[in-house]
């Protein structure tokens, strides 16, 4: 059976494809690629003895077009709260801007 359809013949397939494209890419940009970067974030803590109270996205302050900056607010492993601010991206993991995360109190950073 062959479906014929008047009209101008102008398809519509190209512009939904497009914008199913768009998206999907904008979606994976503004909810993947975060929830990623704060799981990253989170391990990096954790794995150094301290518990994350706050992950706030800081989208002033990346430092190129892969990596994401954060405000990152921490419980450290001897019990301090620390406001620290780290860049991420997939292929670099997490660096601290500063060798000291802000409020921490001590000659090093808890994270090392």
């Amino acid at each position: 059976m062959i479906l014929l359809l008047e009209g101008d013949g102008t398809s519509y397939i190209g512009p939904i494809f497009f914008g199913f494209w768009a998206v999907v890419i904008i979606l994976f940009v503004f909810v993947a690629i975060p929830k990623m970067d704060r799981q990253r974030i989170r391990e990096n803590i954790d794995s150094h003895g301290g518990k994350v109270i706050e992950i706030l996205s800081d989208w002033f302050a990346g430092s190129g077009r892969s990596a994401r900056a954060y405000d990152v607010t921490y419980m450290s492993r001897n019990g301090q709260r620390v406001t620290a601010k780290c860049i991420t991206s997939m292929t670099s993991g997490v660096q601290w801007l500063i060798d000291k995360p802000p409020g921490s109190g001590t000659g090093s950073s808890d994270l090392q």
